[in-house]
This record gives structure tokens, sequence and C-alpha cells, in this order.
């Protein structure tokens, strides 16, 4: 019977192992890895009711980035009730996710796709079409989520980095690339950098 729990543990710890391992990115896909860090050289202040602020060319935007070039930006757990700091610290990257991300469409041309389907019938393929353009991909964002670990800090989640907003056209490369460690410490610029 002891053996018999024994193997189950250990195929259940074999599983669990390759599993964990699955989700997380190849070098040959992104070159940061957990265990490395993220160091913070300045201080970035967080407003009331936000849960992020924005890192870009090297400058603190608040909430707001330009969606044609990479950007990165650094987020909190829990939306605080007061502005809050986050003061500089070595934090540890304690896993790595890689995505991509939509941005919402302005209401104009959501309405725009509703009208134009509401004049065609039976043609499950008419919504996308006419919501995107013909033979278009949805404009998207590759990015690579840093999540990070603190004693002092522990409200700090992560430092997501994304490329430019693209729908696969390639005249949007290499800045729709997701940053590299290269490209993620010049979006930092002096504000940080991804260090082993």
């Amino acid at each position: 019977m002891t053996i018999k729990i024994l193997h189950v543990s250990i195929l259940a710890a074999v599983a669990f192992a390759l599993t964990g391992c699955s989700m997380t990115p190849p070098k040959s896909q992104i070159d940061v890895q957990a265990g490395e860090h993220f160091i913070l050289n300045e201080a970035i202040h967080i407003p009331a009711g936000k849960v992020k602020n924005t890192i870009q060319f090297g400058q603190l935007n608040g909430g707001g980035f330009n969606s044609t070039e990479q950007h990165c930006r650094i987020e909190l757990y829990a939306l605080p009730e007061k502005a809050v700091t986050i003061n500089p610290q070595r934090f540890l990257i304690e896993r790595v996710a890689i995505g991509d991300e939509m941005i919402a469409q302005a209401n104009t041309s959501l309405q725009f796709a509703t009208n134009q389907y509401a004049n065609v019938q039976n043609d499950a393929a008419t919504p996308m079409l006419l919501a995107f353009g013909e033979n278009q991909r949805v404009e998207t964002m590759d990015l690579v989520h840093l999540y990070l670990v603190s004693n002092t800090q522990p409200n700090v989640y992560r430092l997501t980095c994304a490329g430019a907003l693209s729908n696969g056209n390639p005249f949007d490369a290499p800045r729709s690339y997701r940053p590299q460690r290269e490209q993620i410490n010049r979006i930092l610029g002096t504000i940080g950098s991804i260090q082993p």
C-alpha cells in the first residue's frame, strides 16, 4: 500500500513539474528568464485609483503611451485608495509569461460594424470582414509579463513589456516584436533594467 502511494505521489510530482516547465517560455522565445532581476533605479508614483504606470522612451507616462512604439508598464496587485510610490529596489523575477493583447476599439468603429452587419443576412464570415477589413488580423501587441517578488513591497505585481500595436503588417517590424532584454532596457532607460 505504501509503495502504491509513493508511486502515485511521484507521478503527480512529475506531472506537476512537466506542466510548470511547459508554461515557461524557452530562451528562443524570450531571453529574460525566471530567477533574473528587475532593478528599479527611480521611484515610480501610481495615483490613487490606478494600478499601473507606463514607461516609454525612458520616461514615465502615467497611464498613456504611444501604441505604435514598444512600452512597459509596472503593475500593482490591488487598486490603491491613495497614491502609492514604488521605491527603488532589486525585484526577483519569479515567473515569465508571453502572450498578446488586444486594444479596445473605439465605439464608432464597433457601431459601424454593427450597422453594416444589419444589412447582410446569413453570412457568418461577414461581421469579421466588415469589422476589421478584408483579410486583416485584429491589431494586437505581443507582450512579456515579468512577475515580480518583493518582501518589502508585496503589492508590486509585474512588469509587462509590449511591442507596438500591429495587425501583422511587415512594415510594423521590428517595433511590433515582443521586446527582449535589450529592448526592455532601452524602453526603461535610467528608470530600471533587467539583469541576471
